[in-house]
């Protein structure tokens, strides 16, 4: 898998997809012009600070540690969990599908913790 900024600014409108908001909306939360959350997520350009910027918003709410691997996906973090078992949660819900009731005992012990 290579990096690319294509790559990255797809990974970026993923997450904010995920918070249901509109490019404006991050732009006002960081304090930037909307073209420029723009041009990173279409990975045709943009500043490094503000990258940084929106990868520091977004880890406010997701696992970004992921952001770079090739096996990333858009994970939430909740409030009682941290990012591994918000991970792991996400994941085992989409096995929940194949695995059935099994699979939902875990989940609930996981978050009852």
């Amino acid at each position: 898998m290579e990096i690319t900024l294509n790559l990255i600014g797809e990974r970026l409108k993923e997450m904010r997809k995920a918070l249901g908001m509109l490019q404006e909306d991050v732009a006002k939360h960081l304090d930037v012009n909307q073209n420029a959350i723009s041009r990173i997520e279409k990975g045709t350009g943009g500043s490094v600070s503000i990258l940084l910027k929106l990868i520091n918003y977004y880890s406010n709410f997701f696992v970004v540690e992921h952001i770079l691997s090739p096996k990333f996906e858009v994970v939430q973090i909740d409030d009682t969990t941290g990012p591994m078992e918000s991970v792991a949660i996400e994941r085992l819900k989409l096995w929940q599908k194949e695995f059935n009731g099994e699979i939902a005992e875990i989940i609930h012990l996981l978050e009852v913790r």
